[in-house]
């Protein structure tokens, strides 16, 4: 599996900001001279801690703190135009708003920094950040992640939504168990909130697991039915594509983000869930970049970005079948198939993993 090393002399870039993650190299994403987003940042801020690289997470956490919003989260895309790096400023794009996983990494980030360094600035700072997630990302109606800050604050591109259908809206690659939980520990003042949000999001989880048990496979974008009081799949487009519903680009970090929370906390109410999705991924020759949420491959080619979290899924579970998927990801690096988003949640995963 990449290295820290190895991945940071392929992703990380120097500004007078401080230390980003170059998430667009290969231009992909738009508009095509966007840098970096917060989801980056926060990964850059995970793994330097986990690595121990003190000097690196300050840096990271220097670009991180710049581009902060009003709200106190961090703009969710930086680009770079005439030379400097400033938040993007087009129209149409929203820039200055917030998405919840970068934010909800960063503060992981820091209050893991805060005991392992034993610096309480870190912690202070996480705790900031904490009490603004709590405040703009958490919906006190269901205790589930939102879309982002935007969703309570009426404002970008659904600024003319009924305040705000998007708020009962959730990705499921915002479902951080093993970061809710530590939040219930250091954020005191918040305390039962985060063991609200905790076990509620743990139900969402076993909901859709109800919904599809030969599978476990979650959707990238979920909605909240009032008539049956649960969060359902998409139904079509909600806010990226018409697989909205599906399990791709966003919901592929899933079985990641679930694996290492069992492989720290050991609770048994997440492990039906991934004993169904051990079962479902032991049985695919070649893991699709995509599912329907019956286990129909959506697509016939591969990518790091769904591999790296069934290898950290297949480890935790002792699944023989770990050391197969290890090296569909080296022959897809080898073969010039790595990218930003693949290689950066295959070294979360192995530095979580090795560092748990």
């Amino acid at each position: 599996m990449i290295t820290y090393k190895e991945w940071r002399k392929t992703y990380v870039a120097s500004d007078v900001q401080g230390l980003y993650i170059k998430y667009n190299a290969q231009g992909h994403s738009q508009p095509i001279d966007a840098v970096t987003v917060s989801e980056a940042s926060g990964y850059g801020l995970l793994a330097s801690v986990l690595a121990d690289h003190k000097d690196d997470f300050d840096q990271f956490l220097s670009f991180y703190h710049h581009y902060e919003n009003s709200q106190g989260l961090m703009c969710w895309q930086q680009v770079l135009r005439e030379g400097k790096i400033f938040t993007n400023s087009d129209p149409d794009a929203n820039a200055t708003s917030s998405a919840p996983d970068g934010d909800l990494d960063a503060a992981y980030a820091l209050l893991l920094a805060g005991r392992k360094w034993q610096h309480s600035a870190y912690t202070d700072r996480g705790l900031k950040i904490c009490a603004a997630l709590w405040t703009w990302c958490i919906n006190k109606d269901t205790f589930i992640t939102n879309l982002g800050d935007w969703c309570m604050t009426g404002t970008g591109l659904q600024a003319n939504a009924p305040c705000n259908k998007y708020h009962f809206v959730s990705r499921a690659s915002d479902y951080m168990l093993t970061h809710f939980q530590l939040f219930s520990e250091e954020d005191t003042e918040r305390k039962m909130e985060w063991k609200q949000v905790l076990d509620s999001t743990i139900t969402v989880l076993q909901d859709q697991l109800a919904l599809h048990p030969q599978t476990g496979l979650v959707a990238d974008f979920l909605v909240w039915s009032p008539s049956e009081k649960r969060y359902k799949p998409a139904e079509g487009k909600i806010l990226e594509k018409d697989n909205d519903g599906e399990y791709g680009w966003n919901s592929c970090r899933v079985p990641w983000r679930l694996a290492v929370y069992y492989h720290q906390s050991r609770d048994k109410r997440i492990l039906p869930l991934l004993q169904a999705q051990l079962e479902f991924f032991e049985r695919q020759d070649v893991i699709s970049a995509g599912y329907k949420l019956d286990g129909t491959a959506m697509e016939t080619y591969s990518n790091i970005a769904f591999q790296a979290p069934v290898w950290c899924l297949f480890k935790v579970m002792g699944s023989k079948k770990a050391t197969k998927v290890a090296k569909q990801i080296e022959d897809m690096r080898k073969g010039g198939h790595g990218s930003y988003y693949g290689e950066s949640v295959e070294v979360l995963a192995a530095l979580q993993l090795q560092h748990s």
